[in-house]
């Protein structure tokens, strides 16, 4: 199990710590909020979805550390 730290970036919990394990992601893509805000998604099993401010290269950097 590996697990990586991420800035949270959903509604109500930006900014916020966030720590997820990479087994239990599925795919991680570069998204746009509503408001125009640059995101990537990182969607997991069971459906689970997180919204975080690091780029695709930065998670793609700290999942390869």
């Amino acid at each position: 199990m590996k697990l990586i730290k991420l800035t949270n970036a959903t509604k109500g919990r930006i900014g916020e710590s966030l720590i997820l394990n990479t087994e239990a992601m599925i795919s991680f893509f570069e998204s746009t909020q509503e408001d125009g805000t640059k995101v990537t998604v990182a969607f997991g099993v069971n459906n689970n979805s997180w919204e975080v401010k690091e780029t695709v290269d930065e998670v793609m950097t700290l999942i390869n550390a």
